[in-house]
């Protein structure tokens, strides 16, 4: 990939105009979901975006172009069409083709289908071999265009109106190899020698099998994706998990830096471009913050959003559900959450079937605990939900000694969770105090303002989860619970 050698652009993050000038701005083309269907059906790559410009679809006997117009992107902006942006992160496979075995494009095709039966919107995808020009770049204005999408590439990652899809496995290696050998199958790319498009085998292109988590692109792209703070907008479709990180908290620019010293970059002074652009982005969006929901969270994951969170200075509202961590680091959580003088919503919870387990032993009392010390002198705090976190009576004891937490309760403002443990919780209450226990907390809370923008145009008309067990999704999921979430990551059994 070239690197951008153009004037810098600022875009804004939070607003659909500003991402819809930068698609214009830099010429770049969203690819409809009808078209990728096409191509997965006839088991065609994906085109480059000079060929992609003639290529058209149907949907519902309606034939279109297979690329979004400008035009139709400057409508959704306006609020007059519906439409959910995807953005592709993935490995290229060869030098030539991201993609040569179309196992990219299978699993693309069955998550945005599951997103296109679940909502009433159009879904529009990135994927920068056919959204940007590719080489070779012929005229001054396909050469522009590249160099002002690069230039700000992070918008496509970070914006609140987008989701990110990251397909973090390579082609495995059977269906590699067996494509290899079978030199029927060709490959239409750019054939640099004879300086047009030729279809080629697969054995005749330049291969890549660096691991997606060891390249720096990608890695940005992950880490652009994770400043958004909410999971549902961040996701992994194809991967074998790393059991260090879900991929879901953004890093600090140190620690990013860090990574950086021993990731894989095709050319290495892309390297420093990368850290900058990271350390702009994440202070960006991390210190105008309000509002963050995490989820399925690893114990590696919790300290480094720990290490992140004071850098979120003006954050209002602290959700996490599903996660693992031990006492100690459950502690550390809720001191830094303390010390926020604007922080108004805590909610730490597990999911309702969490059973708890020799490992988290501990973490709810010790999460309470925490929680109560911290009570004491933070005033900020209006809204407290813990759930499923193993708050035994030790834990509630101190929860309920807390006078705050009283008051809150009487005021039916604090919403207790405990469930497992309500008649531990109301057992103790009354025996430090004379009330009969906590009025049941109202489902929703005042609005506090303008709503922020989402990447989710309406509530889907069904219910489905491209998410399951993290096994490849498939038409038998469409019934399933909507849970844009990834799951959580767990070690492989023996045979």
């Amino acid at each position: 990939q070239e690197k951008a050698q153009v004037e810098e652009a600022r875009y804004k993050l939070s607003d659909k105009a500003s991402l819809a000038a930068f698609l214009q701005d830099a010429d770049i083309r969203l690819i409809r979901a009808p078209y990728l269907f096409h191509l997965r059906r006839h088991n065609i790559p994906l085109p480059r975006r000079q060929e992609a410009e003639g290529e058209v679809c149907e949907k519902d006997s309606v034939q279109m172009s297979a690329l979004v117009t400008h035009s139709e992107v400057r409508k959704w902006a306006a609020g007059s069409k519906d439409a959910i942006i995807c953005s592709v992160s993935h490995a290229w496979e060869t030098r030539e083709h991201p993609d040569p075995c179309c196992f990219q494009l299978g699993h693309l095709v069955d998550t945005i289908s599951l997103y296109e039966a679940a909502y009433y919107s159009e879904i529009w995808v990135f994927y920068d071999y056919t959204s940007l020009y590719q080489f070779e770049r012929e005229t001054d204005a396909q050469r522009e265009s590249f160099a002002r999408a690069m230039g700000n590439m992070h918008v496509m990652y970070a914006h609140d109106c987008s989701l990110t899809l990251r397909i973090e496995g390579l082609t495995p290696p059977h269906i590699w190899n067996a494509m290899l050998k079978d030199e029927s199958r060709k490959v239409p790319v750019y054939h640099m020698p004879s300086g047009s498009l030729q279809a080629l085998p697969l054995k005749e292109l330049m291969h890549n099998r660096t691991p997606y988590l060891q390249r720096g692109w990608c890695l940005a792209e992950v880490q652009w994706s994770a400043v958004r703070g909410t999971t549902a907008q961040n996701q992994c479709i194809y991967g074998f998990y790393d059991e260090s990180s879900s991929g879901q908290v953004p890093l600090t620019p140190e620690a990013f830096a860090e990574q950086m010293r021993t990731s894989a970059f095709t050319h290495r002074n892309d390297a420093e471009t990368v850290v900058e652009l990271q350390k702009k982005v994440f202070f960006e969006r991390v210190t105008c913050c309000k509002e963050v929901f995490f989820e399925n969270l690893l114990e590696e994951d919790l300290e480094k959003l720990v290490e992140s969170l004071e850098h979120y200075k003006d954050l209002r509202s602290f959700k996490l559900k599903n996660w693992e961590g031990t006492p100690e680091l459950v502690a550390s959580l809720v001191q830094v959450l303390g010390a926020s003088t604007c922080l108004e919503e805590l909610c730490i919870m597990h999911g309702d079937n969490y059973r708890g387990g020799e490992e988290n032993q501990g973490t709810g009392n010790c999460l309470a605990k925490a929680l109560g010390e911290v009570l004491r002198h933070n005033c900020t705090l209006k809204k407290i939900t813990l759930g499923f976190n193993g708050i035994e009576t030790e834990g509630c004891k101190v929860l309920v000694k807390v006078e705050k937490i009283v008051a809150a309760n009487q005021a039916g403002v604090v919403q207790n969770a405990f469930k497992r443990f309500w008649n531990v919780f109301f057992k103790a209450r009354t025996a430090e105090t004379e009330n009969d226990g906590p009025k049941k907390a109202s489902a929703e809370t005042e609005n506090d303002g303008p709503k922020k923008a989402s990447a989710f145009p309406s509530e889907p008309r069904i219910k489905v989860s491209p998410f399951l067990s993290g096994k490849r999704p498939s038409a038998k999921n469409v019934a399933q619970e909507l849970a844009p979430s990834r799951p959580m990551p767990c070690k492989a059994q023996p045979e």
